[in-house]
């Protein structure tokens, strides 16, 4: 039986400042460093990111992403329902 807290989760977040495939391979360097990510897919302007909510949580998500100057937006959250949280 497989323990719950080990599921993956999907994150959709909306990038704005992501302008260009420079910006896209940094985003993505910075998610997949981190712990608890498991896989980042980019679709324009935004990112579908597949997470362990045991492991991090959506909102570490955007601070990272903050902190290396991309504004993120929560679409949909499928862990916590949570939807439209930002960064900025």
């Amino acid at each position: 039986m497989s323990d719950s807290r080990s599921q993956l989760e999907e994150l959709d977040l909306a990038i704005p400042d992501m302008h260009s495939t420079a910006d896209e391979v940094r985003a993505g360097e910075v998610l997949r460093g981190l712990d608890g990510v498991n896989a980042v897919r980019f679709v324009a302007r935004g990112a579908l990111v597949s997470y362990r909510p045991a492991s991090i949580s959506h909102e570490q998500i955007c601070e990272v992403l903050r902190h290396a100057g991309f504004r993120a937006t929560t679409f949909q959250d499928s862990a916590s329902g949570d939807v439209g949280l930002s960064s900025a």
